[in-house]
């Protein structure tokens, strides 16, 4: 169990960049063509809004890798701990 919660944590974590990147492409195209008629959107690089995006969401998905990565370990230790228990 604690191995899958680490691998979850590790999936969750791409997970959350790709979908990151895919939301800032979009985001990207949706500016372009809002800037036609909006003209001060035209001062917003693409390049900030992709890395805004990709580094909230990169943010997200490491907070969650990082929560499951620690429970997968406690949860490993428990198991060890318990089975020492038994032995006694």
């Amino acid at each position: 169990m604690g191995i899958v919660s680490i691998l979850l944590g590790i999936i969750a974590f791409i997970g959350f960049t790709g979908a990151g990147v895919i939301l800032g492409n979009s985001l990207v195209d949706l500016k372009i063509s809002a800037a036609e008629t909006l003209k001060s959107l035209n001062k917003i690089s693409d390049t900030n809004i992709l890395i805004g995006v990709i580094a909230v969401f990169a943010i997200i998905g490491l907070l969650i890798m990082v929560s499951l990565v620690m429970q997968g370990l406690t949860y490993n230790k428990v198991v060890k701990i318990q089975k020492r228990v038994h032995r006694l």
